[in-house]
């Protein structure tokens, strides 16, 4: 039985509503307040000849706002003698996300005219997990750091929030040191209360996380070193937001009432072990792909779903946001709808198909052979009524056997073989799996391949509600770390790349309204591919290493 003319009316109204509050919200300037060191107000800004800020993916972004030189708020900021906290904090508000971040310089020019300006340059929120490093053991003083290594496995996000956790236990603990007021009783026990700590992880499920797995490991690395390649790898975006009284609690029974705490969550934005869409055509749409590891370990397997299972929060009246499962935004290059207003694609294939690692032999085997000199030569001295000459014979012969006996490892991926065609680059050697056999060769082992491996980037600037909105918290149609499909320039099938928002930029000044830009893909596509690979995997396992037991 279908609806009457007055639900049908009704639903209607509904929807000419939301588009109505949606364009008067777009309209609506930015919030912009300036905090001082504890999080106490010091004012709203208006008057601003311009101001710009940038969302990074997993980065630091930047922020700057232009003042004149007699703006109240420019006259506190500069006026840093006459504060008793030094820092500066800013907050800017707008379609659903917040852009945080602490003052990182002040600078006040005159021109040759007198005019005076104030410039405020801001580093984004992001900015904090740079200087957080993890020890190898939270618990212990520096100067007692066993084991020599912090390592953790497990699903990507439990696992990164887990290290950031453990290390903000230690620094607000106290631990092995004096709390800030000794005086203070609560200074004790600070560690025990989270809702006076600056910075907040929030909390997830171990059962519950199907992010990807990972092997973290760090020795005195900072969080964002360490976490860096599995963020890339797993297409995680670190959300760094600020809680404000008035705003809803982080997670369910957090009890927050204390300004300016920093909220530090880590979302799975791939939908990579589900499914999710990776490319397609303008004509048959995006093509919904799962993937499988292989039993080497090494390679990865995309398959076409036969079952698409589509996500239910597109069936909710005025739902605005993208599933990562189901990715549908979509700008195009052949058409005057839905264009990008500018696109780069790159290709590039993989390199190699073999990696070998190693230099050393496996953890016993130099230990079994000097054992076994040992024991023959001592047996032999004495069947010889000679003085022991195992050892003086086991130091000549070490430099001959040490390390030749199960000291490499090499692997060939029968995939990308027969993807290469006859003629390819054969091999490469790949540093961090020092000692074969062990954890650490393996992960080298994953990692070359993946540091060869075919690659495409797709970068585009489009324009705010051009026609899809930006926004966060249900208040656009994408955002920061959401992956958005791009057609190929000159593609002759309409074929569509789908990438993640890489970088979003909120600016205005005073002759132009406030707007958006974003741009996808990996700014780094068109780089060497063995200079990316060296970026990439440098330091990454020198600390499993630097254990000295693998």
């Amino acid at each position: 039985m279908g609806a009457s003319k007055a639900e049908l009316d009704s639903i209607w109204d509904a929807a000419v509503e939301r588009k109505e509050s949606r364009a008067r919200k777009r309209r609506e300037p930015p919030l912009v307040r300036l905090w001082d060191g504890d999080w106490n107000l010091r004012g709203r800004v208006t008057g601003e000849y311009a101001a710009e800020f940038e969302f990074k993916l997993n980065d630091t972004g930047s922020g700057k706002v232009d003042l004149p030189f007699d703006h109240h708020l420019a006259r506190w900021v500069s006026r840093y003698w006459e504060r008793d906290v030094q820092n500066v904090f800013i907050t800017v508000d707008k379609d659903g996300a917040r852009w945080s971040g602490m003052l990182d310089k002040c600078t006040t020019d005159q021109d040759e005219s007198g005019l005076r300006v104030t410039h405020l340059d801001f580093l984004h929120d992001y900015e904090q997990l740079k200087h957080i490093d993890v020890w190898p053991n939270p618990f212990t003083p520096a100067s007692v750091q066993f084991p020599k290594q912090f390592i953790l496995a497990g699903p990507s996000v439990y696992t990164l929030k887990t290290a950031l956790f453990l290390n903000l236990f230690r620094i607000q603990g106290n631990l092995w040191r004096l709390p800030d007021d000794p005086l203070s009783f609560s200074g004790w026990l600070q560690g025990l209360n989270y809702k006076e700590w600056p910075i907040l992880v929030t909390p997830s499920s171990l059962l519950l996380d199907d992010s990807q797995w990972t092997i973290v490991s760090s020795r005195f690395k900072t969080w964002h070193d360490m976490a860096s390649t599995t963020l890339g790898d797993g297409q995680l975006y670190v959300e760094c937001r600020r809680w404000m009284l008035g705003d809803e609690q982080p997670w369910p029974g957090a009890g927050l009432n204390r300004n300016g705490q920093l909220i530090i969550d880590i979302k799975d934005k791939s939908g990579w072990f589900e499914q999710t869409a990776i490319g397609g055509t303008i004509a048959g749409g995006l093509i919904r792909t799962g993937i499988d590891i292989a039993d080497n370990l090494i390679d990865e397997v995309r398959y076409d779903l036969e079952a698409v299972v589509d996500a239910d929060e597109y069936n909710i009246p005025g739902f605005l946001g993208i599933v990562p499962k189901q990715p549908w935004v979509v700008y195009r290059t052949d058409d005057k709808v839905n264009t990008a207003e500018s696109t780069s694609f790159t290709w590039q294939p993989a390199t190699v198909a073999q990696v070998n690692v190693g230099g050393k032999s496996m953890p016993g085997v130099n230990e079994g052979i000097s054992a076994a000199v040992q024991l023959a030569f001592n047996a032999l001295s004495t069947y010889l009524f000679l003085p022991s000459m195992g050892g003086p014979v086991d130091t000549l012969l070490k430099p001959i056997y040490e390390d030749t006996i199960l000291a490499f490892m090499s692997l060939k991926s029968p995939l990308r073989t027969t993807s290469l065609g006859w003629s390819h680059y054969y091999e490469r050697f790949q540093d961090g799996g020092d000692q074969a056999w062990t954890l650490s060769a393996i992960i080298a082992l994953r990692n070359g391949f993946w540091a060869t491996r075919q690659r495409t980037s797709h970068t585009m600037k489009i324009g705010d509600g051009a026609p899809y909105l930006v926004g966060d918290r249900g208040e656009g149609h994408l955002f920061l770390g959401d992956r958005v499909g791009g057609q190929i320039p000159g593609a002759p099938t309409g074929r569509v790349v789908v990438e993640q928002v890489a970088s979003l930029s909120l600016s205005w000044d005073a002759d132009t309204p406030h707007e958006w830009e974003i741009t996808t893909g990996d700014p780094d596509a068109d780089t060497d591919p063995l200079d990316h690979a060296l970026s990439r995997v440098k330091d990454a396992f020198a600390a499993i290493h630097d254990l000295g037991v693998i």
